[in-house]
């Protein structure tokens, strides 16, 4: 499992400009888990949008093991990644 993550997390790089604000922060909260771990930084400021964003992507997976967090990282991935990219995930 280790080996797909971190295959995964070098691939999405070629195609994250092409996905929807959603799926972004999806994948972004199950790598913070999954590398992380359960989230351990305050809320930001209001005025902060990006910040609160992502605080909250990452905060909705709390809870899960790093294992299972890397298994739904990869399965988003590569449920978005374009097909020559998904084959090999």
């Amino acid at each position: 499992m280790a080996e797909n993550f971190e295959l995964a997390a070098e691939e999405v790089k070629s195609f994250v400009d092409k996905l929807n604000d959603q799926t972004k922060l999806q994948i972004y909260g199950l790598y913070k888990q999954a590398t992380v771990g359960d989230i351990d930084i305050g809320k930001p400021g209001i005025l902060d949008q990006k910040g609160r964003a992502k605080w909250d992507a990452w905060n909705a997976n709390k809870g899960k093991s790093k294992e299972q967090a890397k298994a739904e990282y990869v399965q988003v991935v590569k449920a978005n990644a374009p097909a020559d990219i998904a084959k090999n995930l």
